[in-house]
């Protein structure tokens, strides 16, 4: 009775020590794999500001930065100077010379105005249409009429 009792603990110890090695081999391959995909990680450090943001401030935006989507945790600021994005306590400042291109993308089964950022490009931004709506006046030079 003892062996069958040791049995199932070393069996329960085992399988325990299994699914923590999996959350963490998974953890980690997120970070390998996840962390470039979304092109935050360059336009945080290409543009990165220490300024407070200024202009018109949104907060809660959500906002897709190459293929990771940020829901309701991005501030924005939209200023004579540049776009800040702000997102886990970074914030970039992107001025309006760095904006190259704008299209549509889709996003939660919506189209929304995307903007390619950098020349060569280093990432591709798709915004709330309100959002875009006030950045409109800041980007005369792009085509935005499909937006």
């Amino acid at each position: 009775m003892t062996n069958i009792v040791i049995l199932i603990v070393l069996s329960c110890l085992l399988l325990a020590a299994l699914i923590v090695g999996l959350v963490y081999l998974i953890l980690f391959l997120v970070r390998l794999f996840g962390g470039s995909t979304g092109g935050w990680n360059h336009l945080s450090t290409q543009y990165a500001s220490t300024r407070p943001i200024s202009g018109v401030i949104l907060r809660h935006q959500t906002v897709q930065v190459g293929a990771v989507v940020y829901k309701r945790c991005v501030t924005i600021g939209i200023a004579d100077e540049g776009l800040y994005v702000s997102i886990w306590r970074r914030t970039a400042l992107l001025p309006w010379s760095e904006f190259k291109a704008v299209g549509q993308a889709t996003l939660y089964w919506q189209k929304m105005p995307s903007v390619e950022i950098g020349a060569p490009i280093i990432a591709t931004m798709t915004i709330p249409p309100n959002v875009f709506a006030r950045m409109r006046e800041k980007l005369p030079g792009l085509c935005a009429s499909d937006t």
